[in-house]
């Protein structure tokens, strides 16, 4: 591929020689230092390439050893150069373009990103573009392990990343950092005592002496299994308590609203706009249409892709919906629905490691607002082991 380019650039004829003994020629040209190729033998000829500047050189050796030469074709730079020599405009077009397409590709043209779970992709490009490395950026600037080990000391959560450039695309594959799991320590001795208040419907203790029964209110903190044991000789040894203590308990919570809330509500679509977008410079290519004062704005990105890469350039639009500011006025009935909204919710998120046995809402009005307050009856694990100190 390099010798095509190389022959291309310094521009070949190829040639036709005919006489007694055309061979004789070939290999006397050969000795003399001329590159020639392509070689075939005919009945009464021989047909080779050889470069432009090689061609100048053979006339003497063609006549002085007795055979004809004749050019049937040529090829090259130097031959377009030279049909084109009265159309500068052309040859410095031609030009300006292998000079934009070598400047451009001294620049990052496209970013991938693979690997992420936790952390956004947005969170990780705004990082990458703070170090340096974004779309357009210069690429003789850019050092990869230094970008790396940025990124990763700016956040925890990536534990390993590569950038690599191939090109103007450049790809960086993360791994994030995995959470060391809690492993408890199996021989700390410690108690279980409740983490809340509540009464006693079960324990099941797997190691400990259990200090109360079923039926017993405990209020939180209170020791419900020692890890102090006492062997058959009336020694003492410490044990790490462990049980399942089964309780019922009670939770509660309150949820509030005003009277009249002004809320922003879209009205629809009236406006949308067209931005090109080259190596992160947007240039306007239409305006909105006339509509509302207030309006959300949402965009999207369609990037020119060739030969599946993502290239520096690409068409952006931008719709604007509508925006007005409306009241809204709560009476009973609705301020109820959406306090009973909330509260289950709660319910979901807060109390999801309970099993709730009963729940009961109570709505008043006051002070220009709706308040619904929500009390919960639960059966909860209130068993939490706490290390023994040197007071207990």
């Amino acid at each position: 591929m390099l010798l095509s380019v190389l022959r291309f650039l310094r521009g070949y004829v190829d040639i036709t020689v005919r006489g007694r003994f055309p061979e004789r020629f070939i290999n006397i040209t050969s000795r003399r230092g001329v590159r020639v190729w392509a070689v075939r033998r005919s009945e009464d000829s021989i047909t080779a390439s050889m470069y432009m500047s090689d061609y100048r050189r053979i006339r003497e050796l063609a006549r002085s050893s007795g055979v004809g030469i004749s050019v049937h074709g040529r090829h090259g730079l130097p031959v377009c150069a030279a049909r084109y020599r009265y159309r500068p405009g052309l040859i410095l077009g031609g030009f300006v373009f292998i000079l934009t397409v070598f400047v451009m590709s001294q620049f990052v043209w496209s970013i991938d990103v693979t690997g992420l779970e936790t952390v956004s992709e947005s969170e990780l490009r705004s990082m990458l573009s703070g170090h340096g490395l974004y779309v357009g950026a210069f690429k003789p600037a850019i050092d990869p392990q230094s970008v790396s080990r940025a990124v990763m000391l700016d956040d925890g959560r990536v534990g390993w990343m590569a950038v690599n450039i191939i090109g103007s695309y450049v790809s960086v594959e993360v791994k994030e950092e995995a959470a060391a799991p809690y492993v408890p320590d199996k021989n700390e001795p410690c108690n279980v005592k409740a983490a809340r208040d509540g009464v006693i419907i079960s324990i099941e203790a797997a190691e400990g002496v259990t200090m109360l029964s079923e039926g017993s209110g405990v209020v939180a903190g209170q020791l419900l299994v020692s890890g102090v044991k006492e062997d058959m000789q009336g020694g003492v040894r410490l044990v790490r308590a462990d049980a399942v203590i089964l309780a019922a308990t009670k939770h509660g919570a309150e949820f509030s609203v005003p009277d009249s809330l002004t809320v922003t509500l879209p009205t629809g679509d009236y406006g949308e706009r067209r931005t090109l977008d080259l190596f992160g410079l947007r240039i306007p290519l239409s305006g909105y249409a006339s509509g509302a004062d207030v309006g959300a704005v949402s965009d999207r990105l369609d990037r020119l892709r060739v030969l599946d890469t993502d290239l520096p350039a690409g068409m952006v639009t931008e719709r604007v919906t509508g925006m007005s500011a409306q009241v809204l006025k709560y009476d009973d009935n609705s301020a109820k629905e959406l306090l009973t909204k909330q509260a289950q919710l709660y319910e979901v998120f807060m109390l999801g490691g309970c099993t709730v046995t009963d729940r009961r809402y109570s709505l008043a009005h006051k002070g220009g607002g709706y308040t619904l307050s929500a009390s919960y009856d639960c059966e909860e694990d209130i068993a939490v082991q706490v290390p023994i100190g040197t007071g207990e």
